[in-house]
């Protein structure tokens, strides 16, 4: 219970709040310290069955916005003194979910397999949540059964907060753009209906604009690799220090 009440403060605590995570069970090593612990009695690893009931538990607090990029660490078994084996343990969870109608929104139990989905049946939606910082939007194109097409991560930060760099004096910060399907050179048209080769990305980034623009921001700031930084000039940003910059139009009204 106390594993999960500590699991519970990341999504409570607006200074946490992670866009990803991973999800490592103690395994027990013969050079950790806490194999005196255990050789005294003093420390019990859980059970498998027990460790699937609780990260199946924490796997139903994670959030829409957030990515459970990994379960278990990769620890060769003959090396594990005491504490669980199951090198598949995301995989028993999973099971073990279906079966008792539980079900994971975390980004990767819920993004689009294999061809991914035509533009024509997704629906956009935002997630809205406060942070220490900044007030959070999370922008998501989904199928109807709720299947994740691409999403960007819309940053407002709080006119207290400070960023430390000139360049973003006044700007909304696009934290993250990602769609999913089979990838193509950026910029490259497609005539199928997989999700990246549908203009997703050109919509989150119009509707981040009207958000930050809305809410009095003056500039758009996206953090863009060196591969993706064209991609971003012909959508009208320019390179600032470390950031793609954008001037928005002011809001209408």
């Amino acid at each position: 219970q106390s594993d999960l009440a500590d699991f519970k403060k990341l999504w409570d605590d607006p200074a946490l709040q992670p866009d990803e995570i991973k999800i490592y069970p103690c395994s027990l090593l013969a050079n950790a310290d806490l194999y005196a612990y255990w050789q005294r009695g003093e420390y019990h690893p859980y059970s498998d069955a027990t460790l699937v009931e609780l990260v199946a538990a924490c796997k139903q607090l994670v959030p829409r916005y957030c990515r459970i990029n990994r379960v278990y660490r990769d620890i060769p078994a003959p090396n594990i003194v005491a504490g669980s084996t199951c090198s598949n343990l995301r995989e028993v969870v999973q099971r073990q979910m279906r079966a008792d109608g539980q079900r994971c929104m975390c980004l990767r139990c819920r993004e689009v397999r294999g061809n991914g989905a035509a533009a024509g049946e997704l629906t956009l939606d935002n997630l809205v949540y406060p942070t220490a910082q900044s007030t959070e939007h999370f922008l998501s194109f989904n199928t109807s059964d709720d299947k994740l097409a691409g999403y960007l991560r819309l940053s407002l930060p709080a006119a207290a907060a400070e960023l430390g760099l000139d360049e973003l004096e006044g700007a909304a910060i696009v934290r993250e753009v990602h769609v999913y399907g089979a990838a193509l050179p950026l910029g490259a048209g497609s005539t199928n209906n997989t999700a990246q080769h549908s203009g997703l990305g050109k919509r989150l980034l119009a509707e981040a604009e009207r958000i930050a623009s809305t809410h009095g921001y003056t500039r758009l700031a996206v953090i863009a690799a060196i591969g993706t930084r064209e991609y971003y000039r012909r959508a009208g940003f320019e390179l600032c220090g470390s950031y793609m910059l954008r001037t928005l139009p002011a809001a209408a009204g």
